[in-house]
């Protein structure tokens, strides 16, 4: 690590020299200019809010020479005529600004452009502004939002931008939650959060997510490219920009598109403003003010919680600025959730060979989850910027966050079994239908699982930039680091992950009174091999079972430097521009999980089916809500069992099979990979037909490097071999095992066949991505896009950091055996470094209208050809697969499990996006505040090119009625049919489904003065859950659910200010 933290800071250092050569020969520009020219320079401002504003168009009237203003509302006209000349000024939803400039020959005019609207602010006799005092906070929004439709507008791209502050206040500032809104976007949930986001149907490890272009490191608890978002808050992001399809000076790997969050800028206003709020979050389940219990730690705790959130902007010179945000939000809610697992089974009593009936399962498990959670979440980013010359900034940011999340889940299993027959003499047998399920004598299980998690999210982002513009020549370069860690713990926090009991006896159990999509039966009944009913929540009736961790502490960082250089061609007849650049990126990932597993065996250590578990239960989480009208029960708990455990290690053991697996599974999951990007580009950007027509073209060239370290292991060293190199073997032709290779299963056995981080992997891929802009101003207000980008999306880490099993049994046959039709030698499973990118044509076409009063509505079409996908796959172990997987001659006609680039997919789609404000209604009609966006889908592709996750239609709607002290805001999100994974158990069409669902939020807010504001939100306003489905088509529809998932209405209250 600090081998690259020191060659990205020699990096760093050679971009910065890089800049500073150009930077003096630049200076002298204007000197060398011919006489009869001059340039003019300025900053436009909203003089209404006081905010400098970003890609403002500069005009010299009567010609094509326009330029737009930078982030820090900085413009710069070069090679104007000298004399009088006039400008003009123009930013979506402000009045366009007309002013005489006299620019001295070989010299810079000055001139600073103050922009209004005298619609919405109103205006004194001697022009100035008057402003109403309610109307700054009643604007807000639209001011937001106008500069990101501004933003939209003149992009040389085809995106989206939304404004942060344009759809009121997000419950706790979590960026996730407001991502769900972003057109084109769906959200991936893990339990009640938002963790990552999905573009067009392709995932998050395809999406790309940067801050200010730098990319983000958030790692979670598994091998994946996704960023995950939970840890991220708002209050530092000024807008959100989606580009669908990348331009050449873009990282191409983003195959679904990117997401560039776009922060707060010291030079953004004229003066110093501290916004903040100060809120009560909390669940419409527990709005006690005291404290209450909790099954984390089995403890009294509160769960409403206070949370504020600041940010400040501090121009403190003219040329030196800070912006400093803080948050901290905590939430608790609850977490009911049910599992219903219908089986299809060959009916009792066939002749053998009849095939499984799909058509008639039977529900044989259901679990009922109570899992209360509370989150707590602490964010701090501070950015400096300093202008080191009227051309250039430096810029400097570091964002710090912590997130901790603390799970007490809670499951009761009830699992009638799928075995037929009794398991005495004249007990009952398996029967069922779509109403009721009655399970064989003693053939039923019982299980109480209380599982406690603390979890531990570190992210750390830093970066340094520096942007130079003289308006011939832009210069800008940085370097950026973003490190994150996630800790699981367990014993130092103080519990088990979970302590589990099961039934005392056998017994057997009943689902009746079953309901088409019901997420319970009616009844639960149990009984003994007596046929007497049996309490099922009665401690007396469980015995203790297992407990066990699953300690993890995974790591990640992503480093990355950049330089690009644009120069305008000034000398042409056209409007021109050409671009280049560099980047390298660096990216480590490191996962470390170790479970283990003990065994209940009483206090004396040989009481485990008669000791009683009544010690080991919850005793404050008690008689409460378990949900579903389901009574409250007796929980095992983790903290209790850890801690009799602590005091007396008879308690629980751990025999030979289960270290075995321990250590088996570490080694399964302590891993690494390093990767390397190194991309160039080159683009040209020009200006036909009087600015009607704006053409971006370019290529960009990608080479990735990936270095992987992963788990090692070899089944067949058990076996010994004779001196030619042949199996030992029996009289049976059995294979004979080495002694000290133990038994099957044993801890000697992974001892000999597994080596931790022992397999190594390298692989080299590179390619060239072009790609083609067109805008076409048809008018004003109204612009035809188009574009097509080569673009891929690399494999995921766990795809590809390398893993291999190999599995052989006593009667395998040598390596010089002949086989039979059929036969292999043996079977490996291994990981595919090898894998090719996914790689992707993209076709977009959209049109944009750009209304008078800041709104805008665009629609447009798409088409993604995507090639290589990936696929599991088993193949004979040929020299050509050998060789595609990197293995040696050993493993020919071998059975080889692995995933392979199967197959091929096109995603065709349609989007619309509309907001408008309807004051050209009259004064009733100002007052509301429009938007809705939606996606459609369609995906065709080869039995290979299946997705994950794919949801054809996705849609956000939704108001806000903003009177003058009075707002209040609707939105609504529809989340479309999912389809997930294919599930072969369920049928040779089977697949995992998340039900369609529409959840409605709402934020009201009154100003009590100029400056303070009374605010208040909630979330899923009607608490629809989470609906899973599993099927195929022979399914019927009383069997589709799988899993319902609720979470309660989060709401919260507070007051919002600025001064």
């Amino acid at each position: 690590m600090r081998k690259t933290s020191l060659e990205l800071l020699i990096a760093c250092l050679a971009l910065a020299l890089a800049t500073t050569a150009p930077t003096t020969a630049f200076a002298q520009t204007p000197a060398a200019a011919p006489q009869a020219t001059g340039a003019i320079s300025g900053r436009v401002q909203n003089v209404a809010t006081g905010q400098y504003l970003n890609n403002a168009r500069v005009t010299l009237k009567g010609t094509g020479n326009t330029v737009f203003t930078d982030k820090d509302g900085t413009y710069r006209l070069i090679n104007v005529p000298s004399g009088p000349v006039t400008i003009e000024v123009f930013f979506t939803d402000l009045d366009l600004a007309t002013l005489q400039v006299n620019v001295p020959a070989g010299g810079v005019a000055t001139q600073d452009v103050n922009l209004t609207s005298v619609t919405r602010y109103g205006q004194q006799g001697d022009g100035t502004v008057k402003l109403d005092a309610f109307v700054v906070a009643q604007d807000r929004e639209t001011d937001a939002q106008s500069i990101a439709t501004n933003e939209q507008r003149f992009a040389p791209n085809i995106k989206n931008v939304l404004s942060t502050d344009s759809l009121g206040d997000v419950l706790g500032g979590s960026v996730g939650e407001f991502m769900k809104f972003l057109p084109g976007v769906t959200v991936e949930s893990d339990l009640a959060d938002v963790s990552g986001v999905s573009i067009r149907g392709i995932g998050g490890g395809m999406t790309s997510i940067t801050n200010d272009g730098a990319p983000a490191s958030n790692i979670w608890t598994t091998a994946t490219r996704s960023v995950d978002v939970r840890s991220m808050a708002l209050n530092d992001i000024a807008r959100m920009e989606v580009a669908k399809v990348p331009t050449p000076a873009n990282p191409a790997d983003s195959l679904a598109g990117s997401i560039n969050l776009v922060s707060k800028s010291a030079f953004e206003r004229s003066g110093r403003q501290l916004r903040y709020s100060l809120n009560l979050i909390g669940n419409h389940e527990n709005l006690d003010l005291k404290r209450t219990p909790h099954s984390h730690g089995d403890k009294m705790t509160y769960k409403i919680f206070p949370g504020v959130s600041l940010d400040f902007t501090w121009p403190i010179t003219k040329r030196f600025g800070m912006v400093i945000a803080a948050n901290h939000s905590r939430s608790f809610n609850e977490q009911h959730r049910t599992l219903q697992t219908w089986t299809s089974i060959v009916p009792p009593g066939s002749p053998t060979g009849t095939p499984i009936n799909y058509a008639n399962p039977v529900l044989n498990s259901l679990a009922l989850l109570d899992g209360p959670r509370d989150l707590r979440r602490n964010t701090l980013s501070v950015k400096a910027d300093w202008k080191v010359s009227d051309n250039g900034v430096l810029s400097v940011g570091h964002v710090a966050s912590r997130t901790d999340t603390r799970i007490g889940s809670l499951t009761y299993t009830w699992n009638t079994s799928t075995t037929a027959t009794s398991s005495i003499a004249g007990g009952r047998t398996l029967a069922w239908d779509g109403t009721q399920t009655l399970g064989a004598t003693g053939r039923g299980t019982l299980n109480n699982n209380g599982t406690n998690q603390l979890i531990n999210q570190i992210t750390d982002t830093s970066n340094v930039g520096y942007r130079y513009d003289n308006g011939r020549w832009r210069v800008e370069t940085g370097v950026s680091r973003s490190w994150s860690q996630t800790k699981r713990r367990y014993f130092d926090a103080g519990f088990f992950l979970q302590a589990s009991a099961i039934q005392r006896f056998p017994v057997r159990i009943s689902f009746l009174d079953l309901q088409p999509g019901a997420a319970l039966p009616g009844r639960i009944e149990v009984y003994d091999n007596t046929n007497q009913l049996v309490d099922w929540n009665n401690p007396a009736n469980l015995r203790g079972n297992t407990a066990n961790n699953s300690n993890l502490n995974n790591r990640s960082y992503t480093n990355q430097g950049f330089l690009n250089v644009r120069r305008t061609l000034d000398f042409l007849p056209v409007p021109a521009a050409l671009q280049a650049g560099v980047l390298e990126k660096r990216v480590m990932l490191d996962t470390n999980i170790r479970a283990e597993t003990w065994t209940f065996m009483g206090p004396d250590g040989a009481s485990a089916t008669t000791a009683p578990i009544e010690p080991y239960l919850m005793q404050r989480y008690k008689n409460v809500d378990t949900g579903y009208g389901m009574p409250s029960i007796n929980w095992m708990s983790p903290s209790r069992a850890l801690r009799a455990f602590q005091l007396n290690p008879l308690l629980y053991q751990q025999t030979d099979a289960q270290r075995a697996s321990d250590r088996n599974s570490h080694i399964d999951n302590y891993e690494r990979i390093k990767e390397k990007v190194q991309a160039a580009y080159l683009q040209a950007d020009t200006r036909l037909f009087h600015n009607r027509l704006r053409l971006l073209a370019g290529v960009r060239l990608e080479k990735t490097f990936d270095d992987g370290i992963g788990g090692l292991v070899d089944a067949d060293r058990v076996w010994q071999r004779n001196p030619d190199g042949s199996y030992v073997r029996n009289a049976a032709g059995q294979r004979i095992r080495k002694p000290e290779a133990g038994t099957a299963g044993s801890l000697a056995e992974s001892l000999l066949t597994r080596q931790h981080r022992a397999y190594f992997t390298h692989r080299e891929y590179d390619g060239y991505y072009p790609s083609v802009h067109l805008t076409y101003q048809a008018t004003e207000n109204f612009l035809w896009r188009a574009a097509w980008a080569q673009t891929y999306g690399r494999p995921n880490f766990s795809d590809i950091i390398p893993r291999t099993v190999v599995s052989t049994s006593a009667t395998d046959p040598d390596e010089d055996d002949d086989l039979r039709p059929g036969q292999f030698r043996g079977t490996l499973t291994v990981r595919n470094p090898a894998l090719l990118p996914w790689t992707a044509d993209n076709f977009d076409l959209s049109a944009e209208f750009y209304t008078e009063n800041g709104g805008l509505i665009t629609g447009g079409v798409f088409l993604k050809e995507i090639k290589n996908f990936f696929g599991d796959a088993s193949r004979r172990g040929t020299p050509e697969v050998l060789e595609e997987l990197g293995l040696p001659d050993r493993y020919l006609d071998w059975n080889i499990n692995s995933k392979f680039n199967a197959g091929d997919a096109r995603i065709t789609g349609a989007e619309i996006n509309v907001r408008q404000n309807l004051r050209m209604l009259g004064k009733w009609g100002g007052y509301f505040t429009l938007f809705a966006n939606g996606t459609k889908l369609v995906l065709d592709g080869a039995p290979g090119a299946a997705f994950t996750s794919f949801i054809p239609k996705s849609a956000n709607w939704g108001f806000t009625f903003a009177p003058k002290r009075f707002t209040f805001t609707a939105r609504w999100n529809y989340r479309g049919l999912d389809k997930r994974s294919p599930l072969a158990a369920y049928g040779p069409n089977g697949y995992e489904y998340i039900e369609a669902r529409t959840v409605l939020d709402v934020n009201t807010s009154y100003q009590l003065t100029k400056d303070l504001s009374f605010v208040a939100s909630a979330t899923n306003i009607f608490n629809q859950p989470y609906r899973f489905l599993r099927y195929d088509d022979l399914t019927p529809t009383y069997a589709r659910l799988y899993a319902e998932q609720e979470y309660g209405i989060q709401m919260a209250i507070g007051l919002r200010g600025s001064f």
